[in-house]
């Protein structure tokens, strides 16, 4: 059994913007660097025997924060990237409602095999975290293993590793820096906290 410490990276300008950000790669504002800072310190008496990161800017930069000081090598995969949201990145909810209103509905259905233009499915999110979680149980180190990604990336491997139905990603809410904790089995995992912001000192 390892225990898995699931981390959404820090704020960015497109964060506070409510722009989607997909695989754009927008690196952490100040703010984002100071909530890095806060869970670092939350964390700093928890020992960690390996780190995973999303190759993205905003969660290499967060777990590169998390690490500091630590003798752990910290291993970038594209597996834990956000969900591409294609020609809609860098736009607003309201934007693509007014723009693509017909395929905003679709989307809005809740079906993982929804695509928004040239970009990918939940699915598909789901299929390559689900190919990160295999290597790991299989060929991976035991103990706690930080694994910083973003809020699709991090829905697609709770979804997977509860053995949820798809559509349960859309119940779950997670925050900047927010932290969730998992006993993670061979075959099952159990989820002991989720998405905890204490660090932040109620600020999201």
């Amino acid at each position: 059994m390892s225990r898995w410490l699931l981390v959404r990276h820090g704020e960015t300008c497109w964060n506070a913007e409510g722009r989607l950000q997909g695989h754009t790669d927008v690196s952490l504002s100040q703010k984002g660097r100071d909530q890095a800072e806060r869970l670092r310190e939350r964390l700093a008496s928890v020992t960690i025997d390996a780190a995973y990161s999303s190759d993205l800017a905003r969660s290499r930069e967060t777990a590169t924060a998390l690490a500091e000081g630590r003798n752990v090598p910290l291993v970038l995969s594209a597996h834990l990237r956000e969900q591409c949201y294609g020609r809609w990145e860098g736009s607003t909810d309201s934007e693509i409602r007014a723009h693509d209103p017909e395929a905003h509905a679709d989307m809005m259905k809740a079906d993982d095999g929804f695509t928004p233009p040239q970009g990918e499915s939940f699915r598909q999110v789901r299929e390559r975290v689900a190919s990160f979680a295999k290597e790991i149980r299989a060929e991976g180190p035991q103990g706690t293993l930080l694994i910083v990604g973003h809020s699709g990336s991090l829905k697609a491997l709770l979804v997977y590793l509860l053995d949820l139905p798809p559509s349960a990603s859309w119940c779950f809410r997670i925050d900047a820096c927010g932290l969730s904790i998992l006993d993670v089995r061979p075959e099952t995992a159990v989820l002991e906290l989720f998405n905890d912001t204490s660090h932040l000192g109620g600020q999201r």
